[in-house]
């Protein structure tokens, strides 16, 4: 049997962390989602009704991929292989192996039956999104090592193209299936793009003279990213007509990460002192979302919900070790994960996700048991 190589699937993702156990803390429900016989698994996608996406390996030593049901892991898909993304009519996709064992590929799972979708032949490629219609967006690689856009059903794999460049990257994808990607053009210069699925159309930057990289799109096709603002790299919001640079909290740069559909943007902007901070734009207004416990250091958002609420990372100023840690900001308050429920450590900012219900999914680590888990915000 050819052995299996877990960093070919994940593709950067952390390998599996974990949790056991199910406990009350702090106002949060914590659920171990589980595992198949190995007694580990790890997640790396939520849904907006709280089913969990990932992977466990079986009895024979090779990972499968899961979606969980009422709390518990659900095999899906009849191959091996990881789920990255799902939607809420139980549609998932991640990577697979290919048929002949050789290759890792993309793979669209529903039910028992897993599509694969192949790639574009290189050595990689990345799933970033997938929306309620079942079209999954990423890229990959050729294997002159090009990188296009991609996206996917379970009818085929579609290259979305380039601005007449060589790279694109298809960030994220809304509901009325509008991609917000990034892309070179015939100058070499990196453009923020939106596309239906076939080609890509230009639309802009802060300034005509730098690059701009986009995170992602909302409902209503708002889009928030990183540019060149002429002058320094800027955090941007734009809303079908505009790009609006976000300014900073003080210091020379900001980056933008997510959007929900209220137009509120989370990122990172340095501070005076050079350090970064996660931030909350809503309104006009750049909010400092500071560092848990008031602590010396770096903290950077990655996601936010229709409530506001923003997931993201941070790193002691004095930490030796250079650990990042998972953080939750909610109502004002900035906390870090592993201190909602009793005995949740060690979680994997990188799989860390938030739904509009306020529930956390990702994995960690109880009594040195590595689990995905579901943490709930009690009523």
């Amino acid at each position: 049997m050819k052995k299996f190589n877990l960093k070919k699937y994940l593709g950067g993702f952390s390998a599996l962390l974990a949790m056991s156990g199910s406990c009350f803390a702090a106002g949060w429900q914590l659920t171990d989602l589980g595992a198949f016989e190995s007694g580990t698994s790890g997640g790396y996608a939520l849904t907006a009704d709280g089913r969990v996406g990932g992977l466990s390996a079986r009895a024979d030593g090779l990972p499968y991929p899961f979606l969980s049901q009422n709390g518990q892991l659900a095999p899906i898909g009849n191959t091996t292989g990881v789920v990255l993304v799902a939607n809420k009519n139980a549609l998932a996709a991640g990577r697979v192996n290919s048929a002949d064992g050789l290759s890792v590929e993309l793979g669209i799972f529903s039910g028992n039956r897993t599509i694969r979708l192949g790639s574009f032949g290189g050595s990689y490629f990345q799933i970033n999104g997938i929306n309620d219609n079942g079209q999954v967006v990423g890229y990959g690689t050729f294997v002159n090592y090009d990188e296009h856009a991609f996206v996917a059903t379970t009818a085929g794999l579609v290259d979305i193209g380039t601005l007449g460049g060589r790279f694109s990257r298809a960030m994220a994808i809304n509901n009325a299936g509008v991609i917000v990607a990034s892309a070179t053009n015939a100058k070499g210069q990196t453009r923020c793009a939106l596309s239906y699925g076939g080609g890509l159309t230009d639309i802009g930057s802060l300034s005509s003279k730098g690059s701009c990289l986009p995170a992602a799109i909302n409902s209503s096709g708002m889009v928030a990213g990183t540019a060149y603002n002429g002058q320094e790299y800027r955090a941007f919001l734009y809303d079908g007509r505009q790009f609006s640079d976000l300014g900073t909290l003080g210091g020379n740069y900001s980056e933008a990460t997510g959007i929900n559909d209220l137009g509120q943007v989370a990122g990172a902007a340095r501070i005076a002192n050079g350090d970064y901070r996660a931030f909350l734009y809503s309104a006009g207004s750049m909010l400092n979302l500071g560092m848990p416990g008031g602590a010396a250091g770096n903290s950077y958002a990655r996601g936010i919900n229709s409530k506001g609420q923003v997931i993201g990372y941070y790193r002691l100023s004095n930490d030796r070790n250079q650990v990042d840690r998972s953080f939750l900001y909610s109502n004002g308050v900035i906390a870090d994960v592993s201190s909602l429920a009793s005995g949740l450590t060690d979680i994997d900012y990188q799989s860390l996700h938030i739904n509009d219900a306020g529930q956390l999914a990702g994995t960690g680590k109880i009594n040195g048991v590595q689990r995905a888990f579901l943490l709930t915000p009690l009523p």
